[in-house]
């Protein structure tokens, strides 16, 4: 898989399969192809059955990604749409002279790059937070499949429904007034998107730092150390480092809403 990195890119290391301890969340297995994003197309490639007929590159499956590698880059020629299968990504979109803007960040199962099919090329550079796994269906490969194109072409419109109605979601979470409530509106809604690919959403690692955190929200790096400190003190969140075991669910719902 076409990747940017270079000399200082760090090597992949392999995940740690320990059994989860009080203070340190359950590391989960590569995600499996149902809870994927990918799922409406593999379902369709027959992916999961013997012989499907598919011929090899169409969907490259599971490919490491060091952390702090880039599965592509803002402008670069649209090619594929990857799917997270372990680890997690942030999304940037650069901003002259000044840092870049972090938009977003992906977590297993969830598709990256699909935007890049409107205009040819990607309007961001999604890069690795931790060493990670991905899928990259190469689109312009799909007639190859042998597949009926019809088919194909309303597993793609479903990948892209679901994206959609995945992004409005977001939004709506994270439009909060409020500094706490951005904060807490950001860990209920990764709680609930790693619920609903079968993973912990109660205790988890949040794999990015707080000045990504800070950046993607619009506030300062003190301010979300305070808030999640405040947070952690209240009762609603545990917090060591990087680590979040979810409390009082309900009290941090509550600060979310105001």
């Amino acid at each position: 898989m076409p990747t940017h990195t270079d000399e200082h890119s760090p090597k992949v290391v392999p995940e740690n399969r320990c059994s989860a301890t009080d203070d340190e969340p359950r590391v989960a297995a590569e995600l499996s192809c149902e809870l994927c994003g990918l799922g409406p197309v593999c379902h369709v490639l027959e992916y999961g059955e013997e012989g499907s007929g598919v011929p090899e590159g169409v969907l490259l499956r599971r490919r490491s990604v060091a952390r702090g590698q880039a599965i592509f880059s803002s402008q670069e020629p649209f090619r594929s749409i990857f799917a997270v299968q372990s680890g997690s990504f942030k999304t940037l979109l650069p901003n002259g002279p000044r840092a870049a803007q972090v938009i977003g960040f992906q977590f297993a199962g969830e598709v990256v790059g699909i935007e890049g099919m409107a205009e040819k090329h990607y309007p961001y550079t999604a890069r690795a937070l931790e060493n990670s796994s991905v899928c990259e269906l190469r689109l312009d490969r799909l007639p190859e499949s042998g597949k009926p194109l019809e088919a194909l072409q309303q597993s793609i419109i479903e990948m892209l429904g679901s994206t959609v109605a995945f992004n409005q979601e977001l939004i709506t979470t994270l439009i909060h007034q409020s500094a706490d409530q951005r904060i807490a509106g950001f860990i209920l809604g990764l709680s609930r998107r790693l619920q609903r690919r079968g993973l912990d959403g109660d205790f988890f690692v949040l794999s990015m730092s707080r000045s990504d955190i800070a950046n993607y929200l619009g506030l300062a790096s003190e301010t979300v150390s305070r808030i999640l400190t405040r947070l952690g003190r209240s009762g609603c969140i545990k917090l060591r480092h990087r680590r979040v075991r979810i409390t009082d669910r309900r009290a941090l719902e509550r600060t979310a809403n105001g």
